[in-house]
């Protein structure tokens, strides 16, 4: 519509009779609840005028003083189907509604007015039911909805394109959605006194013959062999299966669908033999010739429709509707029919309607997306490995293939073993232990690789003691073990394990048969752990004698130099390397957490000692790192801090490094001379590299600087001095040392 037109309409005058109504009109209490209003709130006019109907709306509160004025001049040209507001009082165009329109009061039908004559016309010219306002504003509301849904359609063409060429069910959908989607089954009897002696099974869809039955106890059926729990018919009343996703795959254009449903039966009392059968389609992956995906969900668009959408579904996250399933509750059946087609058209590339026709439940998007990153997969199926194909889907397993024609070379084994691993639907454990065969030239029985592989337990899993046990050897003992114990034999090979590691802490003699095999596992693994305190720092002691094996052999040895005490204060070493970690942990400072310290003692840098009050020798008080001519490195108490309390044991400190000093041999200047220059030299590489504390009360602070001020040295080191001299002849920073 063009605006200089409209606005050279003719203008619609108040008639006498409007400003007579208005006049009469007084402010009232006309309800229960709300302001005081007018009989008539607006008053409105309308007429064609050049195929245009306009319309004039007029506020009583502006008749009664007399203005000929409208506030509002609405404008709707049928023809083109559009509207616009002429705004009276702030003399500018606008597109809104009516009912968004500034009113000095609630309006609607009851408290306006019009002419029966022009509502007439105004209803002929709109095509509309309602009168008057809501006449105008049902058509205003008419025009909003199909621009909406315009603006919506340019959206959703497209997809709906894709939609249009996504086949028509299977006429036997729902036949098989019961009899093979949904795997819960039931056989229902009645219950007499001596046993019922028939029930009606779910699947067969007649009477079978039953012995003894028991209300929801599991069994089989004698007639189809189908799994089934059997219901009392007095007291099963009304209940639903379990919610089982299904999936149907189908040629979609040059691509490929996977249509996901959800689908469950309903049991009434009454009427168990003709269940509700529910099967709902949730999601559609559309994927193109070359397996590109493409999700689409069932669900309400922009609150608009219900239709199918581009994109993920949002979790709804309620109840009996929960959109997002476990990848277990992902899995479902496949309608199989349409297999063969795709096998040799769209998915003939990719083994999925081999695998669907092999197993009893998949998920094929998984499966897809999984083909996408490990191309490799195809080939597992097609060659029958499907146990193997489920562990690279499902366990997220990752095959390391060389680079042969042959896929049994390229698996890391043989023809022949290739044939043993396709015979017994092995998986990746089961391939793992043929690869181990073939390394070790040793034949294991298949019935030893099966029970490994029920009980997930690889060569990797037995590294700590297959080379002392041979695998039928391990075999028999964790069955023997689980005999005696009822424990799941991984569980056992991790009790195991951790008892080994023991032994060792504890330099027992792991040759000996009696030892690394114990008749009762679980008795000797506790036995060790009451002697060594804590399975957790014992293993972490394991790992550490593992890379520094001299540790614990060292601190026996500095106990006679470095030991030393009064009446106040004592200094001790440590006994092995569980009491450092224990110290760190009680005191929770570093020493735990990094290997460095231990390095120290390996190398003899650093040594790691306790100080004690005398009247508390077991309780640890601060941890001192000490250079081998007795120097303090670092001084730490709980958190890692110094307290005042310390000052009070400085002089014990200065006490204990003359004592010592009187012990020390020649090895031990020369070991403390070279110490002394590592620590000059790790201070200058700390500041060069401008190292600050990250964490605790010091963060932020120059750990040089840190630890150059918690230095306490015992004597001075010749070389160490000439060190420190060239360095500030070389204009580099000056340490301070103490004398």
């Amino acid at each position: 519509m063009e605006r200089k037109k409209l606005m050279a309409l003719g203008g619609l005058a108040p008639t006498s009779e409007m400003f007579r109504l208005a006049g009469q009109d007084i402010l009232k209490k006309r309800a229960e609840f709300g302001p005081d209003t007018y009989r008539y709130e607006i008053y409105i006019r309308c007429q064609v005028m050049d195929g245009i109907l306009k319309t004039a709306f007029y506020l009583t509160r502006d008749l009664k003083i007399g203005a000929v004025k409208p506030v509002y001049e609405v404008f709707i040209d049928g023809k083109t189907r559009t509207f616009l507001t002429w705004d009276v009082i702030h003399t500018k165009w606008r597109s809104s509604m009516l009912i968004n329109l500034e009113w000095p009061r609630y309006i609607d039908d009851s408290n306006s007015y019009i002419t029966a004559e022009e509502n007439e016309e105004m209803k002929k010219y709109l095509g509309v039911a309602a009168d008057g306002y809501s006449g105008i504003l049902d058509y205003q509301e008419q025009l909003r909805e199909e621009a909406l849904a315009r603006k919506h359609r340019r959206k959703t063409e497209s997809w709906d394109k894709v939609m249009a060429q996504v086949p028509a069910e299977p006429k036997d959908w729902n036949h098989w959605v019961n009899k093979h989607g949904i795997h819960q089954n039931y056989v229902f009897y009645d219950y007499v006194r001596n046993g019922a002696k028939t029930g009606y099974c779910t699947y067969c869809e007649k009477e079978v013959p039953i012995i003894k039955p028991k209300h929801n106890a599991l069994g089989r059926c004698r007639c189809c062999g189908n799994k089934i729990q059997f219901k009392s018919r007095g007291r099963a009343g009304r209940f639903f299966t379990k919610e089982e996703m299904i999936y149907l795959v189908q040629k979609c254009g040059e691509g490929t669908v996977v249509r996901q449903y959800c689908a469950t039966r309903a049991y009434s009392a009454g009427n168990y033999e003709t269940p509700d059968i529910s099967c709902r389609e949730e999601r559609r992956y559309v994927y193109s010739a070359d397996l590109e995906e493409t999700p689409y969900y069932y669900g309400r668009y922009r609150f608009w429709e219900y239709r199918w959408i581009k994109g993920e579904k949002p979790d709804a996250g309620f109840g009996y509707y929960q959109y997002y399933k476990s990848r277990e509750e992902k899995l479902g059946a496949v309608y199989k029919r349409t297999l063969p087609a795709l096998s040799a058209g769209a998915l003939r590339k990719t083994g999925l309607p081999q695998l669907a026709r092999k197993v009893d439940r998949i998920n094929p998007m998984e499966y897809l997306e999984t083909l996408s990153r490990k191309p490799y997969l195809e080939q597992i199926v097609k060659s029958d490995l499907f146990q193997l194909a489920w562990s690279v889907i499902y366990d997220h397993r990752e095959l390391e293939l060389s680079d042969s024609n042959d896929f049994a070379k390229s698996l890391g084994i043989d023809k022949n073993r290739m044939k043993r691993l396709r015979e017994h639907n092995g998986g990746f454990v089961y391939l793992e232990w043929l690869r181990f065969e073939k390394l070790r030239k040793n034949n294991i029985r298949d019935s030893i690789i099966e029970y490994f592989e029920r009980n997930n337990l690889s060569p990797g899993d037995l590294d700590f003691i297959i080379e002392k046990m041979t695998p039928a050897r391990v075999c028999n003992y964790l069955k023997r073990q689980y005999r005696e114990t009822g424990r799941p034999p991984k569980e056992l090979v991790s009790t195991w394990q951790d008892y080994t590691a023991m032994a060792s802490r504890l330099k027992m003699d792991l040759g000996q048969e009696q030892i690394f095999k114990p008749k009762e596992l679980i008795k000797a693994h506790d036995d060790l752990l009451a002697l060594l305190g804590s399975k957790e720092i014992a293993m972490q002691a394991a790992e550490i004698l593992e890379k520094y094996p001299d540790v614990d052999e060292i601190c026996q040895q500095i106990k006679e130099k470095y030991e030393y005490g009064d009446k106040d204060y004592m200094v001790i070493a440590p006994d092995r390397i569980e009491d450092i970690i224990n110290e760190g942990y009680i005191l929770g400072h570093c020493l735990h957490r990094s290997e460095i310290y231990f390095d120290r003692i390996q190398t003899r840098e650093s040594y790691i000692l306790f100080l004690r009050k005398a009247s508390e020798p077991d309780q640890p008080y601060y941890t001192l790192e000490v250079e081998p001519g007795g120097t303090a490195r670092q001084k730490r108490t709980v958190g890692d801090k110094q307290n005042a309390d310390y000052e009070e044991a400085k002089n014990f400190i200065r006490k204990w490094q003359k004592a010592i000093s009187r012990r020390l041999t020649k090895e031990d200047w020369e070991l403390a001379e070279r110490s002394a220059l590592l620590r000059v030299k790790e201070l200058a590489e700390m500041r060069e590299k401008n190292v600050k504390i990250r964490h605790g009360h010091l963060a932020g602070k120059p750990l040089a600087d840190v630890l150059e001020a918690d230095l306490m040295e015992a004597g001075r080191c010749a070389k160490a001095d000439s060190l420190l001299v060239e360095s500030v002849q070389e204009g580099e920073d000056k340490f301070c040392v103490a004398a």
